[in-house]
C-alpha cells in the first residue's frame, strides 16, 4: 500500500508541476494578448482571469511543496540508503536548488504581469 500512496505522490507532484507551468504560459500569452486594441472594452474580465490563474499558481506551488517533502521522506526511506551514489544525491541537491530558484522567477513573473 505505501508503494501505490508513493506513486499517486509522484504524480500528484509532476502534475501540479504542469499546472504551475501552463498558469505560466496561460498568464504571459493572456497579459500579451490583453495589450491589443480589441481586448479594450474586456480588459476588466481579463483582469479578472488573470488573478484567478494567479490563485492556480499558487495553490499549484502549494501541492509542489507539500508533495515534494513526501516525495523527500519515501525517497529517503526507500531511496536513500547505502546503495544510492553520493554523487546522485549531490546532483539532486542541486536540480532542486535551481529548481526552487526557477519557481521563485516564475512565480515573481507572474505576479508582476498580474499586479
Amino acid at each position: 500500500m505505501r508503494d501505490r500512496l508513493t506513486i499517486l505522490n509522484a504524480f500528484i507532484h509532476d502534475v501540479a508541476t504542469g499546472t504551475w507551468i501552463g498558469t505560466l504560459i496561460l498568464l504571459t500569452m493572456l497579459h500579451r494578448e490583453t495589450q491589443q486594441p480589441a481586448w479594450l472594452l474586456a480588459l476588466e474580465p481579463a483582469r479578472g482571469l488573470e488573478r484567478q490563474f494567479l490563485v492556480v499558481t499558487w495553490i499549484s506551488l502549494g501541492v509542489i511543496m507539500a508533495t515534494g517533502v513526501v516525495r523527500m521522506v519515501t525517497w529517503k526511506v526507500f531511496g536513500w540508503t547505502g546503495d544510492m551514489e553520493k554523487s546522485r544525491i549531490q546532483l539532486l541537491k542541486i536540480k532542486h536548488a535551481l529548481l526552487g530558484v526557477v519557481f521563485a522567477a516564475g512565480t515573481v513573473y507572474q505576479v508582476l504581469l498580474v499586479y
